[in-house]
């Protein structure tokens, strides 16, 4: 075998292609789930996966079975897995290439290929500019103009950012472990991570301890470091085996309210708080805060204090974007945020019903396991015909007879169709408790008109990740002001969807939602039990927007709900 190990960012990059290449040739949809599902598992492992396969163990791993372990082997072994070296034979690379276009999927990408003969992104761009893509049935007159900015992207891609659903519960994580050394004190993630932004560049962290260097030493040596970028007496920057970086400070106690909130930022909260900190006399930075006047230098252990002792109240972390956040906590009218605790259930769940990996039962355990009163359960429309809807609302109802209190609500996720309408008659949906409408395919076909008249049908309860989007790979054009107001209009509730490359709602349309009085569901469109956690994500994305627990439908008993419902 090689001497040098692939690291899990390698192996994950490998399962991705080979997932891409098999749906851009049209190939078996649960083969492409299972090769995705396992990039994300190999991504979340703090421990190498290759070294794992060498002594057969990857299958300790959830979501990996023998044969992505053999396949992991492969890469170890040869370099690359050898169904992917045969797809790459008969695929152009330059097709491939359209692949890595931010908002261009796989089947769009073949289409290019197939049926207009484009192997190479000039042949793309050329294509576009000449207006062609639109001859394309179903893709519409915007194409060409998604396509050029995509290729403009694609050659200045920036700095490499990734999920928050990725590098926080691995920030986390990193902190128990620091948490657990002798030699710290305190321990937090900062950055953009702390603030909850939904992608992030590198994890920041900050530590107290007496004993810095020995703190460095030890966290250097962590067993699921990669490489060591660099290490002194009081930072290091270190690589972990899922191509995360994260950079550790260690301070005094006496500053680290100064330091957790400087390396928190944000830069634009940073520059407005100095500014103002200017007008009354006083330098703000890592260090402390300064009288200007004196020369005194005053530290603040934590960040409670060191707002207090600039005239504010404390500002959630997720709030500090320079938004008016500031004026806010001078003033004394910073809402209170959303909690965790506030929601009493999740009205977004999926079984083995229809795409989901779990049974009704096994969501529903899980979701009393989070203290939740209530699960909607919306399996996709699609899957619920031919007499199977009326089969699982006889499970759903033994099941509520069983596991009451806790109550299943019977719902569905019923598609948007290209036409406008329903995956599902309305007879069919006037029978359940909880509608989702929601785009999924043909996005380029009107998706704004399609969502408001999914709003106008009386039983449709609310709109499930309203703009479609795939963070950095597909951005539907939909007008979200239009959306926002005839949600308001009709009483159709928005949801904000805690998967971690959606996050639909974004932040600054979910405050958009809020302001207007829109009413917001919170939820985890969880798929398996541990993916119920989503809601958290989901969650943290509300907060940035301001929202209280008023705002959310979902902090609500059911039975309110119900009366705050459309009447159909």
């Amino acid at each position: 075998m090689p001497a040098r190990m692939p690291s899990n960012v390698e192996v994950a990059a490998q399962f991705e292609l080979l997932a891409d290449l098999i749906e851009l040739e049209g190939g078996d949809s649960f083969r492409i789930n299972a090769y995705r599902r396992a990039a994300k598992q190999i991504l979340a492992s703090s421990r190498s996966v290759a070294e794992l396969a060498r002594t057969w163990r990857a299958t300790d791993l959830p979501g990996i079975g023998k044969t992505i372990e053999g396949k992991i082997r492969e890469i170890d072994r040869d370099g690359k897995i050898h169904a992917l070296a045969e797809l790459e034979q008969r695929v152009p690379a330059g097709v491939v290439s359209f692949l890595r276009l931010p908002g261009i999927g796989p089947r769009t990408a073949a289409r290019f290929w197939i049926e207009l003969g484009l192997t190479t992104p000039e042949e793309l761009r050329r294509a576009a500019e000449q207006e062609r893509l639109r001859t394309l049935p179903g893709l519409g007159s915007s194409i060409e103009a998604k396509v050029l900015r995509a290729l403009e992207r694609a050659a200045d891609p920036g700095e490499r950012r990734v999920l928050l659903g990725q590098a926080l519960p691995a920030a986390l994580e990193v902190c128990d472990q620091i948490a657990g050394l002798a030699e710290t004190v305190e321990v937090s993630e900062a950055g953009s991570v702390r603030r909850r932004r939904e992608t992030v560049h590198d994890v920041d962290l900050i530590a107290t301890s007496a004993e810095p260097a020995a703190l460095i030493e030890k966290f250097t040596a962590l067993g699921w470091v990669a490489e060591v970028a660099g290490a002194g007496e009081t930072k290091a920057e270190v690589v972990g085996q899922n191509g995360l970086h994260f950079d550790l400070r260690v301070v005094t106690p006496e500053a680290y309210g100064n330091v957790l909130q400087h390396f928190t930022g944000s830069k634009q909260h940073n520059i407005e708080l100095r500014e103002d900190a200017v007008r009354r006399g006083l330098s703000v930075s890592e260090y402390g805060v300064t009288s200007v006047e004196t020369g005194e230098i005053v530290t603040a252990r934590s960040e409670e204090e060191l707002y207090e002792l600039l005239g504010y109240a404390y500002i959630p972390p997720e709030l500090r974007e320079g938004s008016g956040e500031l004026e806010a906590a001078r003033s004394g009218s910073l809402p209170r945020l959303i909690e965790l605790g506030d929601l009493r259930g999740d009205l977004h769940v999926h079984s083995n019903w229809s795409d989901g990996r779990a049974s009704i039962e096994e969501m529903a355990l899980a979701a009393i396991e989070r203290g939740y009163e209530y699960m909607a359960l919306t399996d996709h429309g699609d899957r619920l015909r031919d007499g199977r809807l009326e089969a699982q609302l006889e499970e759903v109802a033994a099941l509520n007879a069983r596991l009451a209190p806790f109550h299943i609500l019977a719902g569905v996720e019923s598609a948007i169709r290209a036409d406008g309408s329903m995956d599902l008659p309305d007879e069919e949906l006037a029978r359940l408790d909880w509608v989702f409408g929601a785009l999924h395919t043909s996005f380029e076909r009107s998706p704004t008109e399609r969502i408001l008249g999914a709003m106008e049908n009386p039983h449709v309860d609310c709109i499930a990740h309203p703009t479609a989007r795939r963070i950095g790979r597909r951005e539907p054009e939909v007008a979200i002001e239009r959306l926002v107001a005839k949600a308001v209009e009709t009483g159709t509730a928005l949801e904000m969807n805690g998967q971690p490359d959606r996050l639909d709602l974004r932040d600054v349309h979910a405050r958009l939602a809020g302001e207007a009085g829109a009413k917001i569901v919170i939820s985890s469109d969880g798929h398996r039990t541990v993916t119920l956690m989503s809601i958290e994500l989901g969650l943290a994305q509300a907060r940035r927007a301001w929202l209280t627990s008023e705002q959310v439908l979902n902090t609500r008993p059911w039975g309110q709900i119900l009366r705050a419902k459309k009447k159909s």
